[in-house]
């Protein structure tokens, strides 16, 4: 049996498959609202990112793909090193835009800058989903260096994870 030393014990890991899934869901609900009109699909996936921001063991995109898309095989878990807090942090800030947007749409009489931020987080989303560069984890980590938030917690600093 290997052992495990403290550090190997205390670098975080997060399932990269489950981001790739929230990912695409996230695109699919932000270009849905967009293109059939429906402010209340905005409102709902701001609702969604939120919970996975705030409470990650309660995210919707979480409790789907392990109770029914990894149960019944369609997807499987790749877990990798990694801090969870800049895709939170990410998730956050997609929540945000969200929440601008559907303040937007449904309190002003001119919807075009709301649909602009929907158009962001799904655009951003879809950089992340297919080639992973996640923004807000880049923002995340430069935001550490400056000490505005803290660092990531393992080495190696910001990396691009890419498509693997």
């Amino acid at each position: 049996m290997e052992e495990t030393t403290s550090a190997q014990a205390t670098i975080p890991h997060i399932d990269a498959e489950l981001g790739k899934f929230s990912q695409a869901c996230t695109v699919v609900l932000t270009a849905l609202a967009f293109i059939f009109n429906l402010p209340v699909l905005v409102l709902i996936t701001m609702i969604l990112l939120a919970l996975s921001a705030l409470i990650p063991a309660a995210s919707p995109y979480r409790l789907l793909y392990q109770h029914v898309l990894v149960r019944l095989g369609w997807l499987k878990p790749h877990v990798v090193e990694d801090d969870p807090a800049p895709h939170r942090f990410a998730q956050g800030v997609g929540a945000v835009f969200l929440l601008a947007s559907t303040i937007v749409l449904f309190l002003t009489p001119a919807p075009t800058i709301g649909w602009i931020l929907d158009l962001i987080v799904a655009i951003l989303a879809s950089i992340n989903w297919t080639i992973g560069f996640c923004a807000g984890c880049f923002v995340y980590y430069h935001l550490g260096r400056l000490g505005v938030l803290p660092k990531v917690r393992y080495e190696g600093n910001f990396h691009w994870r890419g498509v693997y």
